[in-house]
């Protein structure tokens, strides 16, 4: 799936930014160590009973034609059922004590491997032949495109996930505004000669950045290895990935699905996680994840909450996006005070106190964004792969310090000025966001 940030209540994140300290995981150094196939990146842990290693591969979604929709999520999946000594991969490595995952963003393919170090060691080997030798064989194909075929059902079930499709379908302007998990006729026509060719042409060292968290052991480097060495050597062309430019005016999307309230999503560019605007856009994210919260002292599910925020920043360009339910708030309400938190940010940015409360709230939801084992492999893993410092985490939460109003007011007027509004509403109902 394609990593997205959902906001968490202002008091919780009040709450986790007010208990930060000196020791926090996101302070512990990243290292670079030589792999000689791939650049690795690590930050031990030696307080950790874990160890997990990440290859973020840039095989996304960009790389697909239209007729191949599906088809990164499908050449994933082929690799988690490629069965070892007779059991697909990640059953084996979940039956030996370990987790064996993968997702797919815009631009890179994510797989993680975790588990307590002595474990790893011995798991690593049979990812890496499950990577160098899949099984594309139809058996283990249908097996894989039935995960991912059931992963769209989902998809298609969900509203928010619909409108944040729509609207990435609106922004990007290759394979990367493709469904993650292609559609129903897509996937029925991918056959196993398509997930070899496309392994073949995108699986290879040159695309992989390798990064690791926790107890990470020279044992475990060595394993980091193998999984980067089972990867090919043969080169890939690159593929740069642009936005579509938002018109003057906003554009309208609108669907049906078997839903009974309307869900609206507001897409909007966003800058990336090297960007100088990204700490500002932090603390925005705050504000508009805020302005409609319920208290709570747990984090709201989705269906619970008025208006959310997601900041896809797994990729560049970046997304931005505020949706609202219909359940909780009408979203011809929702979208007119969203334009008006927008217009003041823009016209007046904040005072004193707003700017202060704002910072809290952002340095709270960053910090829940690098708190597992999992967490921390992807930023660095994501950092370097937009242009970052490895051990930027640190870096942003100083520089959400030194927001200022101006800051604020440039990054609304540049980025949240023009946008896309996707409209999923309930099937025989015809409703307009007014």
């Amino acid at each position: 799936m394609i990593v997205s940030r959902i906001v968490l209540s202002a008091a919780l994140c009040a709450l986790l930014a007010g208990s930060a300290s000196a020791t926090a995981p996101a302070t512990l150094p990243v290292t670079k160590v030589d792999l000689g196939s791939a650049p690795f990146y690590v930050q031990n842990d030696t307080t950790s009973a874990l160890a997990g290693v990440q290859v973020l591969l840039r095989a996304g979604l960009d790389r697909q034609s239209a007729a191949q929709s599906g088809l990164a999520a499908l050449a994933a999946e082929t690799i988690a059922r490629t069965p070892i000594d007779g059991v697909p991969l990640a059953e084996l490595v979940a039956a030996r004590g370990g987790t064996f995952s993968s997702s797919v963003g815009p631009q890179y393919v994510r797989f993680y491997l975790q588990a307590e170090p002595a474990t790893l060691i011995a798991l690593a080997p049979l990812v890496a032949r499950a990577i160098a030798q899949p099984d594309t064989s139809l058996a283990v194909v249908n097996a894989a495109r039935a995960v991912v075929a059931a992963h769209s059902a989902d998809d298609e079930s969900n509203p928010v996930s619909v409108g944040l499709a729509m609207v990435r379908q609106s922004f990007y302007d290759n394979g990367a505004s493709l469904p993650v998990y292609g559609t129903t006729g897509t996937l029925a026509n991918l056959t196993g000669a398509d997930v070899r060719a496309y392994m073949a042409a995108h699986y290879v060292r040159g695309n992989a950045i390798v990064s690791a968290a926790g107890d990470v052991t020279p044992a475990v480097n060595d394993a980091a290895k193998q999984l980067a060495s089972a990867f090919s050597s043969a080169s890939d062309a690159p593929v740069v990935t642009a936005a579509r430019p938002f018109g003057s005016e906003p554009k309208e999307i609108v669907t049906h699905r078997d839903i009974g309230v309307p869900y609206l999503v507001m897409g909007f560019a966003a800058p990336s996680v090297s960007d100088k605007d990204f700490a500002a856009m932090l603390v925005v994210r705050g504000v508009l994840g805020d302005a409609f919260d319920r208290p709570s002292a747990t984090t709201l599910p989705i269906i619970s909450r008025a208006v959310g925020v997601v900041y896809a920043y797994d990729a560049s360009p970046a997304e931005f996006a505020v949706y609202v339910n219909g359940s909780q708030l009408d979203p011809a309400r929702g979208l007119t005070a969203v334009q008006a938190i927008v217009s003041s940010l823009g016209a007046s940015g904040m005072t004193g106190d707003q700017l202060k409360r704002y910072k809290t709230i952002a340095h709270g939801e960053w910090q829940t964004e690098d708190v597992t084992l999992a967490d921390r492999a992807f930023a660095i893993g994501n950092f370097v792969a937009f242009g970052a410092a490895p051990d930027s985490a640190p870096r942003i939460a100083e520089a959400i310090d030194a927001v200022t109003s101006a800051d604020i007011k440039r990054v609304a007027t540049t980025y949240l000025k023009r946008y896309t509004v996707a409209l999923v509403i309930p099937r025989a109902a015809d409703r307009s966001p007014g």
